[in-house]
């Protein structure tokens, strides 16, 4: 399975993943996007660029048929690979999702109104607000943590509080700003642009898990988004927020199994790579 982390993020997001893939014999690639961690930054002008680089990334490791996973600001980038790959998609799993966000019917709160429609859209704001988060990030990593958990919902502050959870999600932001902030400035001007992708045709199965409080990322641009994919399951997560992944890894790679099983099954020529 392909893996997408968030924005800003790295592959070390899916550190806690490991274990759990293991024990279902779910092989877990999680490529980092260009300007993140180790890989070098190139200019894209949309998303269905950066989808070119997961073809050859799936071709690179012999994939055949595979799923493709995409969490939080992953999501758009697991969709527009779900649209270049259409027949070798066994499954789109959306976790958190970004969405269209430039979809002028969505009704925003003042937050995802100020980052979506505000600072997305004028690129010096950009570089001054990742700029501002890389500084924290490396100069009081303690005090970015509790930046963050004041801006959360009850129940991710108790996922937050723990001390794995922390320590990986910290190391995977950090990895990720290591080079600099162009990854997620691209990221944060892409998927708030118009993706400009048919999601109509990509008729692959689709599950979105989303949070009904979630507070960092618009649940109703996630709702729209399972609605706009043709043969996509919308699972929302009562009272949950953004960061109920790292409690519930299992219900996504149960998923991951079941569809990849089912596409064997089918006659879908799955990895063996994949799962056994």
């Amino acid at each position: 399975m392909l893996a997408l982390h968030g924005t800003p993020g790295s592959r070390l997001m899916f550190a806690l993943s490991h274990k759990a893939a293991r024990e279902r014999c779910v092989r877990l690639i999680a490529p980092e996007r260009p300007g993140y961690g180790l890989s070098d930054y190139r200019y894209a002008e949309s998303l269905a660029r950066v989808a070119e680089d997961l073809s050859i990334v799936a071709n690179a490791y012999g994939l055949d048929r595979f799923a493709v996973m995409g969490v939080s600001g992953g999501g758009p980038h697991a969709v527009a690979a779900a649209a270049a790959m259409r027949d070798r998609i066994s499954l789109l799993a959306l976790v958190v999702p970004v969405g269209e966000v430039a979809d002028g019917e969505l009704r925003l709160s003042g937050f995802h109104r100020f980052l979506f429609k505000g600072v997305a859209r004028i690129p010096w704001a950009i570089r001054v607000f990742f700029r501002g988060l890389r500084s924290m990030v490396f100069k009081s990593p303690d005090t970015a943590y509790r930046w963050l958990m004041r801006g959360v919902c009850a129940p991710d502050r108790q996922v937050l509080a723990q001390s794995h959870v922390r320590a990986s999600l910290q190391a995977a932001i950090r990895e990720g700003l290591r080079p600099g902030i162009e990854g997620a400035a691209q990221d944060l001007r892409l998927y708030c642009a118009p993706w400009r992708l048919r999601l109509a045709d990509i008729d692959v199965p689709a599950i979105v898990w989303q949070g009904s409080d979630d507070p960092v990322v618009p649940p109703a641009a996630a709702y729209a988004l399972a609605r706009a994919l043709p043969n996509c399951r919308l699972e929302v997560i009562p009272a949950a927020g953004h960061y109920w992944i790292f409690a519930r890894l299992g219900l996504i790679l149960d998923a991951v199994v079941a569809a990849l099983r089912a596409d064997a099954a089918s006659g879908g020529a799955t990895s063996a790579k994949q799962i056994d």
